[in-house]
């Protein structure tokens, strides 16, 4: 997995994480200068012992710093959005539909 990441940074290729595949970067120093988002900072500190990037870590469900998109692992629709924005599958106004729609189903509440 490593050599994956290596090559998408070295490449400017997206890297996108959610839950613990942001354990995963954290864990191997990927984010330690960076920022970043996961499941909680207290979690990455005290599952990643080479993890030193708490001064980059924003509280935040899903945070996009440019090549990297990192979530917490209830933020999955955010985490889809932010991906499609990036990729620019769609325009804007079309992602933002579907990211509405999806929130809020068919009946505002």
């Amino acid at each position: 997995m490593k050599k994956i990441v290596d090559y998408c940074q070295l490449n400017s290729v997206l890297i996108s994480a959610i839950c613990d595949a942001t354990t995963f970067l954290a864990y191997n120093g990927y984010l330690n200068k960076v920022e970043h988002t996961g499941n909680s900072h207290d979690f990455i500190v005290n599952s990643c012992p080479n993890y030193c990037g708490s001064e980059f870590y924003i509280e935040k469900q899903c945070f996009n710093s440019g090549d990297l998109i990192t979530a917490n692992g209830t933020a999955t629709l955010k985490f889809a959005k932010e991906i499609m924005n990036h990729l620019k599958v769609y325009s804007e106004e079309k992602i933002q539909k579907w990211y509405d729609f999806n929130k809020n189903g068919f009946y505002e509440e």
